[in-house]
């Protein structure tokens, strides 16, 4: 009796998210596979770096771009163009020992892979209606979790023997129509339930901020500060007090150069620096270095640097962030499996083919099954 009653909510829920669930697991493929594709993509604006030149300073970078700059964006390949930002999403490629511009961004790609992440979040809409359509995208989240916690009550056989693990746990290459379907459904569950449980339960979390307080403090003590090896130990660098200029004194011409080589020194093992440029009246640059991805935040820093001397001032990084922050930074990557790399981005992506394989196979059952029923009730009409 329980047991019928889980089918038919199981059922019942499925048919009402599963095209919502498919869409989501869809799209989730297609931003796991953002990075590669972009990657490569990117090797056509590659430029040779000349042995023994020197790339153009900052401030001739930030002047060539056609329009006014508030950051650059460095990468540790020498070959690798840099971006110069306005805002958020309007930036330039250009070329770092020439100062050529070779693209302006940004482009079709990455406006797809912008759309796609748009749909995967809130259906592309914009304005008043993101947040209703986040809260659709959140309880369908929670469905599927319903869903991912009920499917293995159903999928385990009775009674449990070799052959009907088997049968459960194992593709069988032969099997055609609804026993394929089935089959496909039950094996492809089993093996990846606990995984996309996590991803379905991180949704939910970042969907809904008033789950999110309450889940961030208990988790984020729990969660590793990291150890990321720096020039020196977080939070404020020793420095002289005497040699910080009064804010009656006159603003001294920033060194930019000097400011990115000490960024630059201060985590030998960077992939990025964005370096934000400075108002005329700041005493201070602060610029983002990366040690990993975009998101692994665990390898991410930001270094207060003395604009006119170059000197290092502060270092905030995902060790100094609160058990709560830590927690909610971790949980967003964790989702999209960014937090450990590119593997689990990748590991990420294909556990939501295998959500996509489950709902495509459950919603070709119910289809079958509702065939049936209506067959049975034309045929007790005759």
């Amino acid at each position: 009796m329980i047991r019928a009653v889980i089918f038919w909510l199981h059922l019942a829920v499925a048919a009402a998210a599963g095209l919502v669930i498919l869409m989501l697991a869809a799209t989730g493929v297609v931003l796991s596979l953002q990075e590669v594709v972009t990657a490569l993509a990117d090797r056509r604006y590659v430029v040779a770096a000349p042995e023994g030149v020197e790339r153009l300073p900052p401030e001739g970078l930030a002047g060539v771009a056609g329009f006014t700059a508030t950051s650059l964006s460095y990468r540790s390949d020498p070959r690798a163009p840099v971006r110069v930002y306005e805002g958020r999403d309007r930036y330039a490629r250009v070329n770092p020992y020439t100062g050529q511009v070779l693209a302006t961004g940004p482009d079709g790609l990455e406006r797809f892979f912008e759309g796609v992440h748009n749909w995967h979040r809130w259906f592309n809409v914009s304005g008043g209606s993101v947040r209703r359509a986040r809260a659709v995208t959140g309880a369908v989240n929670v469905a599927f979790l319903f869903l991912l916690l009920t499917g293995p009550i159903l999928w385990i056989p009775r009674p449990v023997t070799r052959r009907s693990l088997a049968n459960a746990t194992l593709l069988r290459p032969g099997a055609r129509g609804a026993g394929r379907d089935l089959n496909w459904h039950q094996v492809v569950g089993i093996w990846s339930v606990l995984p996309l449980a996590v991803i379905a339960a991180t949704g939910v979390i970042t969907s809904y901020p008033a789950v999110g307080d309450r889940v961030y403090p208990m988790v984020g003590n729990t969660v590793s500060a990291g150890a990321w090896a720096v020039g020196s130990a977080s939070g404020r660098v020793g420095f002289d007090e005497a040699a910080i200029p009064e804010d009656s004194a006159p603003v001294a011409e920033p060194d930019l150069r000097a400011v990115l080589a000490t960024a630059e020194a201060w985590a030998p093992g960077w992939r990025t620096v964005i370096l934000n440029l400075p108002r005329p009246a700041d005493r201070e640059v602060r610029v983002e270095v990366q040690g990993g991805r975009a998101g692994q935040p665990h390898r991410i820093g930001f270094l207060t640097v003395d604009a006119a001397s170059g000197a290092a001032r502060a270092w905030d990084s995902f060790a100094d962030d609160s058990p709560a922050g830590r927690a909610q930074q971790f949980l967003r990557y964790a989702h999209t499996g960014e937090y450990w790399g590119l593997g689990g981005q990748l590991l990420a992506g294909l556990f939501s083919l295998t959500a996509a394989l489950m709902v495509w196979t459950g919603l070709s059952l119910a289809v079958r099954r509702l065939r049936r029923f209506v067959s049975a009730r034309r045929e007790q009409r005759r």
